[in-house]
């Protein structure tokens, strides 16, 4: 009778010391390598390195952390149209924070057969994102200058940080803005519109650093969405809206001169 006992202590213990390391995973690894490391500046290289027109056409979409076959169907149709000059993602490529999303979000981008650039959300800083998104994608706030209009990328997601009354950086903000011989136009580009999770600490100073230089052309976020055009500041900066990606629409603005056309197009 002790023989089949012993049988059986002698395979359990062989399974568990077989098994050993098996388990050694965590959801919040971070293994970038290769395309998924330091996807914005190589993207940017990308960019600057194009033929320039007069004209500027660019593709946003965002808020696609729980929406990938949507943004494979973006990715389809941006794809097809021949004058996209880049694809700006306007945030929450992740929906928890997650590596394992960050890269299913940008195995989907990588289809793109322009240059793309990926603006921090929310839901991309839950638990370890915001490490995943440094390695990933690169700095909160960066800017770039593109056929003399500059875009800037700012971090407006205050909730994250706790209020802790540096999110947005204003400082950096106005810096960026300051009249240049490089640009004489400016795109604001950011996830959280003032209202819910933007520090309302801040929001007046906000408004008041984009309408200073006279230089912002537009202000493009996520977050909520939906569509919409808008003028929250007193020298009618228009404020866009992008579609989320689950609305199967792709948010378009065509930049000329002095003028800027917002279309919406289904895919």
């Amino acid at each position: 009778m002790k023989t089949p006992f012993k049988i059986v202590l002698l395979f359990s213990t062989m399974f568990l010391i077989s098994c050993e390391g098996l388990f050694d995973y965590s959801p919040y690894k971070i293994d970038f390598e290769g395309e998924n490391k330091d996807v914005n500046a190589t993207n940017l290289d990308r960019l600057l390195r194009t033929y320039l027109s007069d004209t500027i056409t660019i593709a946003f979409t965002g808020d696609t952390h729980n929406y990938s076959d949507e943004l494979g169907y973006f990715v389809d149709k941006v794809n097809t149209l021949p004058n996209i000059d880049f694809v700006i993602h306007v945030g929450d490529i992740a929906d928890f924070g997650l590596p394992k999303q960050y890269l299913w979000g940008n195995s989907y981008l990588l289809n793109l057969e322009v240059p793309y650039l990926v603006t921090i959300g929310n839901h991309d800083l839950v638990g370890n994102g915001l490490e995943a998104y440094n390695l990933m994608f690169g700095d909160l706030d960066f800017s770039f200058v593109y056929q003399d209009i500059k875009f800037v990328f700012l971090n407006t997601n205050s909730l994250e940080f706790a209020y802790n009354g540096n999110v947005p950086n204003l400082d950096w903000l106005s810096q960026q803005l300051l009249p240049s011989e490089d640009f004489s136009r400016a795109v604001i580009v950011f996830h959280m519109p003032p209202g819910i999770g933007f520090d309302p600490a801040l929001t007046e100073g906000f408004y008041q650093i984009l309408s200073a230089h006279n230089n912002v052309i537009m202000a493009v976020h996520g977050h909520s969405h939906h569509f919409e055009v808008y003028y929250p500041t007193a020298d009618s900066i228009p404020f866009v809206n992008v579609n989320g990606v689950e609305h199967r629409m792709m948010t378009s603005v065509k930049i000329y001169r002095d003028e800027i056309y917002v279309e919406n197009e289904a895919f």
